[in-house]
């Protein structure tokens, strides 16, 4: 009885459930950062635009049009399911930690919308798959009055950044889209060659994938 009782206290506690987690990489990334519970996930950090560093990063702009009206466009890109939302070959959710709800959510749970504090990890699959990187942001701006997204790198990873997705009105009655990015990585070589193409690569099968979510 009393080995057991020893034994028990030794086993470790995970509040994450990999079984539900189809990416290897993603789970290799908790594990490598040792996010085993909800107090390792809410300890995370992400980088901030507030750095005085910003003045020296990189930019990338990209703009889309969809046909549909503002109101609809930014309901969509707030409450589609990240599950959708990534659902590319390129792109894929693995999990969600919200820091008002100090919860973890998984590709088949509810989804109750974008909100600030929302940490997400996914997939980035390229050479057909060949190559994974998992890759994770939080969600530190959903602005109401403006009408934009911001999310911002998070510090385990290789690059340092911040993403704002904004939505305005065209004169036609459509929505504009602009995807700013900031980053910088500390290798010229990713900064300048492979980061540019791989990002607005990633990024418009991201939001022709809204779109064709808007258009349905």
């Amino acid at each position: 009885m009393i080995q057991a009782a020893i034994t028990e206290t030794l086993v470790p506690f995970y509040d994450v459930d990999y079984g539900r987690i189809k990416q290897k990489k993603i789970s290799a990334f908790i594990k490598l950062h040792g996010l085993h519970t909800l107090a390792d996930f809410a300890s995370l950090q992400s980088f901030s635009r507030a750095n005085p560093a910003m003045a020296h990063f990189h930019h990338h702009t990209k703009t889309f049009v969809v046909k549909k009206d503002l109101a609809t466009v930014w309901q969509l890109y707030k409450s589609l399911h990240p599950k959708d939302a990534w659902g590319t070959g390129m792109l894929s959710f693995g999990l969600q930690y919200s820091r008002t709800k100090n919860e973890l959510t998984y590709l088949d749970d509810p989804y109750h919308g974008a909100e600030q504090g929302q940490i997400v990890l996914i997939n980035l699959a390229l050479l057909g798959g060949l190559v994974n990187i998992a890759v994770g942001h939080e969600i530190t701006a959903v602005n109401e009055d403006e009408k934009y997204l911001e999310t911002c790198y998070l510090t385990h990873g290789k690059a340092a950044g911040s993403q704002q997705i904004i939505l305005k009105a065209t004169p036609e009655g459509f929505t504009e889209i602009t995807h700013h990015t900031i980053y910088k990585s500390g290798s010229w070589f990713r900064d300048k060659v492979l980061y540019p193409f791989l990002h607005t690569k990633a990024i418009t099968v991201f939001h022709r994938n809204i779109e064709r979510h808007i258009m349905q």
